[in-house]
């Protein structure tokens, strides 16, 4: 009786350790649908666009070579709100982790990675990456920022949608990025841009300009919720 228990245990032992073996199984599966593509863009294109999906679980990497002080854009739209994405730099530091959109200014020469996940299930999405490089650099000093224009368009350009804007908080750091254009009145044929206006930056409700004078105003739907003054710096 006793070596009939003993053998009984044995064989409940190994069959308590069989669910963990069978687990195990679909992660080595997914490890093998996870994919890498190289962004190239057309000649003399800056941006593209990739309709693409991500499968539960796995990850999608695009990789897009780039230099330092470059500007980059990067926007994913997914059908049912669920794919987002990381972004690493060449030497692996993460940049931005979870994300939708992101606009910012290149820190390094090399590889980037685009990392795209989905949050529930199946992901069904359009990336978007548009990359430039800096014509012009423009600075703002505010009472409470530092603000630093940078434009991708040609010198005489009347109008620009490819402006970026980087507020810097005097007192604490922190920093924003964002991407813009500038703003003109129109001429009296309602659609010809006249006199420069300034700069406009959106973020989510809150809209940034910049004007040409270098005052500063920030909008939270249509409400003023900032107001400064500023100086054009050599």
């Amino acid at each position: 009786m006793k070596s009939f228990s003993l053998v009984l245990g044995l064989c409940l032992l190994s069959f308590g350790l069989n669910p963990i073996l069978i687990e195990a199984n679909p992660l080595i599966k997914v490890a093998e649908n996870n994919r890498t593509k190289r962004i190239q863009f057309e000649q003399g294109e800056i941006s593209t666009t990739f309709e693409d999906a991500v499968i539960r679980g796995t990850r999608n990497t695009y990789l897009l070579g780039a230099n330092t002080s470059q500007v980059m854009t990067i926007s994913l739209t997914s059908l049912e709100n669920n794919a987002v994405f990381d972004l690493v730099a060449p030497n692996n530091t993460i940049l931005k982790r979870e994300v939708t959109n992101t606009h910012l200014v290149l820190p390094d020469n090399g590889d980037y990675k685009i990392i795209v996940g989905g949050t529930r299930g199946n992901a069904t999405y359009n990336l978007y990456v548009e990359i430039y490089d800096v014509v012009s650099t423009q600075r703002i000093k505010t009472e409470n920022y530092r603000i630093i224009l940078r434009s991708y368009c040609i010198e005489g350009a009347v109008t620009c949608n490819h402006v970026s804007y980087e507020g810097i908080n005097l007192h604490t750091g922190d920093s924003i990025q964002l991407a813009g254009k500038t703003i003109h009145t129109t001429c009296v044929d309602g659609v010809t841009p006249c006199r420069f206006l300034g700069y406009q930056f959106v973020n989510g409700d809150y809209t940034y300009i910049v004007r040409s004078d270098g005052s500063l105003l920030v909008y939270q739907a249509n409400n003023l919720i900032l107001q400064e003054e500023g100086t054009w710096q050599d």
